[in-house]
């Protein structure tokens, strides 16, 4: 197994919390789990760590990041920033299959699928949903930005109590694509960020210790 598939696999471990915020990612014991040497898991570490997901430590290992409720606003506002001035250009990229695809995926979050599983689907909608715009430097970008709040994002629809809400909005995005009806969708894709980042920057605001 290369770096890249274990940077792969750790990356999803982390947006799906098996490695939460602020768990150590030790390279002894992420080599014997993938049966590799030290050298590729350093490579993957130093590869999550350019991507923002953890603090690497040369000399021991990784940290995933875990961000202050300052951080979690930062990030939920560079998305607020870019993605609903964007809303235009998702309605180039539409085609059918791609309707179809986002409709599958808007359908399947609708089920009573495990938690886990809804991340999932919800990440790779938004990835979808992302991929219409069809500008490859911008959509690595989001999917940075994206891949950085999906332990929160989890959060929002887990413990915050989030899920039925971005459910009811990913079908009204894909109904707003299918209007090609750009503004609505400017408007849901800004509701739905603004209520994700209030819920879990709140959450954390009160689980900082005040400030003296």
């Amino acid at each position: 197994m290369g770096s890249q598939e274990i940077a792969d696999q750790l990356a999803e471990d982390i947006r799906s919390a098996v490695y939460p915020p602020g768990s150590r990612l030790v390279q002894h014991d992420i080599a014997q789990r993938f049966q590799v040497s030290r050298i590729p898991v350093r490579e993957a570490l130093q590869n999550l760590a350019a991507q923002g997901l953890v603090d690497y430590n040369p000399g021991g290992g990784a940290t995933v990041r875990d961000r202050s409720s300052r951080e979690i606003r930062e990030l939920y506002e560079l998305r607020l920033l870019l993605e609903p001035s964007l809303s235009r250009h998702m309605l180039g990229g539409v085609t059918p299959r791609r309707l179809r695809s986002l409709q599958t995926l808007a359908d399947a979050m609708d089920t009573d699928v495990e938690l886990a599983a809804w991340r999932e689907l919800n990440f790779d909608f938004h990835c979808e949903l992302n991929g219409l715009i069809e500008r490859p430097y911008t959509e690595s970008v989001l999917r940075l930005l994206l891949a950085a709040v999906q332990p929160y994002s989890l959060e929002n629809v887990g413990a915050l109590g989030g899920r039925a809400q971005a459910t009811r909005e990913h079908h009204l995005m894909v109904q707003a694509l299918k209007n090609q009806d750009g503004d609505s969708l400017a408007a849901l894709i800004r509701q739905h960020l603004e209520d994700a980042m209030e819920r879990v920057a709140t959450a954390h605001d009160q689980d900082s210790p005040a400030v003296p």
